[in-house]
């Protein structure tokens, strides 16, 4: 790894990073398609469970908190309701992919500023 006081600047960590990003890209795609031909009951739990709680993971480690932090909310979400997933929980799903398909497609690296803490609390809102 390249001798640089803060490691997020190197070459290495900045080739990681565009590896997610493009991995990410196609695992949201797929997940939407998912979420989108579902029908209620249809749908595993799993199916959107694992990539996500991979990309609450990573994103935060790779420049991405927000996307992150709007992974680990559907996934807390995901953990209460119903397996497989039923119309309220379809919902959940739609409206979080949505917003990092996105947050995404933008390039949004951060915490997003106001916008990011607005995008929570409509999340958030959903879940009650």
């Amino acid at each position: 790894m390249s001798a640089s006081a803060d490691p997020t600047e190197s070459p290495e960590w900045e080739a990681a990073r565009s590896e997610w990003w493009e991995q990410a890209r196609g695992q949201l795609e797929t997940l939407q398609k998912a979420v989108h031909g579902a029908t209620p009951g249809s749908l595993a739990l799993e199916t959107i469970y694992a990539p996500m709680h991979d990309m609450a993971g990573l994103a935060g480690v790779l420049g991405y908190p927000l996307l992150g932090k709007i992974a680990r909310g559907l996934i807390e979400t995901l953990r209460k309701g119903a397996n497989p997933l039923d119309d309220k929980m379809l919902m959940i799903a739609k409206a979080h992919l949505a917003a990092l398909v996105a947050l995404h497609a933008k390039d949004v690296r951060g915490e997003g500023g106001p916008q990011g803490l607005a995008i929570l609390a409509k999340l958030a809102s959903i879940h009650a």
